[in-house]
């Protein structure tokens, strides 16, 4: 099933709900209705939220970075990171150009936390 046809599914429910709650006018039907609503207004908030992306190149050379250091961990990596000169020459170019977006996915990859959703390209 589709995201979108579980997603007129939840809001099917919630009319349903809504319905039966004017027809019965039954405070656990109302209560019902509330939740199913509630619910359904959280995933709208956070399927709105505004979320960063790395493409796909970018994030596997991230990762082969940290893997080529197999000794740091994602917390020392952005401190090693963070102590380079961005404009210095040896300084990779994927970094030079996102800095910050490579700090917050290794931050996120650090907390077991998708701060950084990695797209395509």
């Amino acid at each position: 099933m589709s995201e979108l046809e579980k997603a007129k599914q939840e809001v099917e429910q919630v009319c349903f709900a809504y319905d039966k709650a004017g027809d019965t006018g039954d405070i656990k039907d109302w209560k019902e209705y509330y939740d199913l609503e509630n619910k359904l207004i959280d995933k709208v908030k956070i399927a709105n939220q505004p979320q960063l992306t790395i493409p796909q190149s970018i994030a596997g050379k991230i990762d082969k970075f940290i893997k080529v250091l197999h000794f740091l961990n994602e917390f020392e990596a952005i401190k090693y990171l963070s102590a380079l000169d961005l404009n210095g020459d040896r300084t990779p170019q994927w970094l030079k150009d996102n800095p910050m977006l490579v700090f917050a996915y290794l931050a996120g990859k650090a907390l077991g936390v998708d701060l950084v959703k990695v797209g395509e390209g």
